[in-house]
């Protein structure tokens, strides 16, 4: 999640380009007089800091006031090729060496050294759709502009001009 009072909110689905829209728009706000909430740094806004990075669309906008007002956005991916990225991604990890690092967050390293991996993110991830991220809990349209991942670099543009912020590339990050 990244919130730019004002102006936008983005809802961080796993899997689909997210810490590559977070990248380059905190990279171009912070510091430049543009007001930013990024879900994985602690908050100036001290009701964001239980704010988790992947957090649904209907408990951001118990946090966000002005909602109906702001642009507010998601990027769709297929899950199975979400779950496909999200293997890619565990043994990239795997073989890195993250299982053996003392200081591996636990819950992370529960996940990623786990031998049923797979099993455990098939489980566990049935229900994360782009629904369930993007509505509310009866499925009600909270107004979100959702884009498909494979358009996002041709979209980047605008989505960047629709969160009001400076011209900026969009970086590829935590390729699985």
């Amino acid at each position: 999640m990244i919130y730019l009072p004002g102006r936008a909110v983005f809802v961080h689905i796993p899997r689909t380009g997210g810490n590559s829209v977070k990248n380059a728009i905190a990279s171009n706000c912070i510091g430049y007089g543009i007001q930013t909430c990024v879900s994985t740094v602690p908050s100036v806004y001290p009701k964001f800091d239980r704010v988790q990075g992947h957090q649904r669309a209907v408990v951001l906008k118990g946090y966000i006031n002005e909602w109906n007002n702001i642009y507010r956005f998601a990027i769709h991916r297929p899950m199975q090729e979400r779950i496909e990225s999200m293997y890619r991604f565990i043994e990239k990890l795997r073989k890195s060496g993250y299982c053996d690092r003392p200081n591996a967050h636990p819950e992370i390293r529960e996940l990623i050294c786990r031998d049923n991996y797979k099993e455990w993110i098939k489980e566990n991830w049935s229900n994360q759709t782009t629904q369930w991220f993007t509505r509310g809990d009866y499925g009600e349209d909270l107004g979100l502009e959702v884009y498909n991942y494979n358009e996002l670099p041709d979209r980047w543009y605008e989505i960047r001009d629709k969160c009001q912020i400076p011209r900026c590339e969009l970086p590829h990050l935590n390729k699985g």
